[in-house]
């Protein structure tokens, strides 16, 4: 992927981030029990028998987890072209602090409220984004190692 790219891709995830944080519970709330709504029958079927608010919850928590993942990878992939020594460490520092930024902002944010937990479930994201980047990279180069 062209490195230009991924400079956008970058500021399009945290843009997405940083924005979903400034909107006001109700909003945030709203969007997300479209979701659990939507995957509820699903849910049933694999035999979870919940409210619909734990589901609410759970899809809350899936799409920290989904947006961190997203932003680790990228940030990996940008960062491993630059840093050559302590590259995951330094990617999980960044990410950590994007996600205490994040909860930082979801104070001043109408009902909403900043939780440590977030940013816990926003680090493990990223580390699992770094570590599907690096598989990612080891599988292609595997893949050119035997067409040779």
């Amino acid at each position: 992927m062209k490195r230009w790219m991924l400079y956008i891709l970058l500021g399009l995830i945290v843009f997405f981030i940083w924005d979903n944080s400034m909107q006001n519970g109700g909003s945030s709330d709203g969007f997300s029990l479209l979701f659990a709504e939507t995957f509820a029958p699903i849910a049933n079927k694999l035999g979870f028998h919940g409210n619909i608010w734990t589901l609410n919850r759970i899809v809350r928590k899936l799409a920290h987890l989904t947006e961190f993942t997203i932003l680790g990878g990228v940030l990996y992939a940008i960062l491993r072209r630059y840093i050559k020594y302590g590259t995951v460490l330094k990617t999980t520092g960044l990410g950590m602090a994007i996600a205490i930024l994040d909860e930082f902002i979801q104070r001043f944010s109408p009902g909403r409220s900043s939780q440590f937990s977030d940013v816990v479930i926003d680090t493990i994201g990223v580390i699992v984004g770094i570590f599907l980047v690096k598989l990612a990279y080891r599988i292609g180069q595997e893949k050119s190692i035997y067409k040779k």
